[in-house]
């Protein structure tokens, strides 16, 4: 069982990368639902079982969910001070 669960979070991820990247390409509706599917990847890979694929999702999950939700939150904090 928690071998297919660390086959759907690397697929989850796969999902992600490839909503992410259409996203970047100026579909912006896609945002929420890459950012979706990389954070319920992130949670499941959580508890998969030790792997490849596992240290693949995490990476790469926790590489999308960086830089599409805490970046921004992090910029728009502390560096963007324009009222």
């Amino acid at each position: 069982m928690k071998k297919k669960l660390s086959l759907l979070s690397f697929g989850l991820f796969l999902i992600g990368a490839l909503i992410y990247v259409m996203m970047l390409f100026g579909r912006d509706e896609f945002l929420l639902a890459g950012v979706s599917c990389s954070v319920a990847g992130l949670i499941i890979a959580l508890f998969s079982e030790r792997g490849p694929y596992k240290k693949i999702a995490i990476a790469g999950n926790g590489v999308i969910v960086g830089v599409a939700i805490i970046v921004p939150v992090i910029v728009t904090t502390f560096f963007w001070n324009t009222p």
